[in-house]
């Protein structure tokens, strides 16, 4: 019963956030590419009030779920949206049972994505210690994609997810100009996200559903 629940909780909360987004009015989408993790791109363009709105609705949003059980396409679904580059946090490469711990002691924004059938890497924001845990400070993603519109970044993340991927947008500034990364999975290190790269994700089937404006691994927290 808890499962059905929490199963059409993440339904309907995918169903309204969909609705949100294209409730909007349509912006036309500045898509970049970041060549270099030491590179941002430049595009003189203002963030929009809208997009504005779009991402601080995101980021003030709270978890507010008690996970009874371990059920990782549900704790997927309420991944963070949004984590700003420069972001502290502390990191945790755990089995099921310790990444259930951590989330539910944690109360707030997190990542977590399936590295193997054992292990899970769990993100949360801050300096945070658990007994027995080793916390790492670093975390690698692969960057799909850049712009300034956040409407059309966030919908990529909807689609994403909704195929079982860990998704995510990293908020930079270059100048005056906020910018949003698209992020496919997080991972501890760079060896471990060039391996998904390069073996695991399907990027090809990937560009049938959003478009990608060259894909590479790269790091999100400093």
């Amino acid at each position: 019963m808890i499962i059905i629940v929490l199963s059409l909780l993440s339904l309907g909360l995918t169903i309204s956030t969909i609705y949100l987004y294209f409730k909007k009015s349509s912006v036309d989408v500045k898509v970049v590419y970041i060549p270099e993790e030491s590179k941002l791109p430049e595009i003189e363009v203002p963030a929009t009030e809208e997009n504005e709105a779009i991402v601080a609705d995101l980021e003030a949003s709270d978890v507010g779920i008690s996970f009874e059980k371990f059920d990782y396409p549900t704790i997927v679904a309420y991944t963070l949206d949004v984590i700003e580059a420069g972001t502290v946090v502390s990191t945790f490469v755990v089995n099921s049972e310790d990444a259930l711990k951590i989330i539910r002691s944690y109360q707030g924004n997190y990542l977590i994505n399936k590295l193997s059938e054992e292990s899970y890497f769990v993100v949360v924001e801050g300096n945070r210690k658990y007994p027995g845990l080793l916390a790492g400070k670093s975390v690698y993603t692969i960057f799909l994609k850049s712009g300034t519109n956040a409407r059309q970044i966030f919908e990529d993340i909807i689609n994403l997810r909704s195929k079982g991927y860990t998704s995510y947008a990293m908020k930079f500034k270059k100048g005056d100009v906020t910018y949003y990364a698209l992020c496919l999975g997080a991972f501890p290190d760079k060896d471990a996200a060039q391996y998904y790269y390069d073996n695991v994700f399907d990027l090809e089937e990937i560009r049938k559903s959003i478009y990608v404006y060259g894909a590479y691994v790269g790091r999100v927290t400093p």
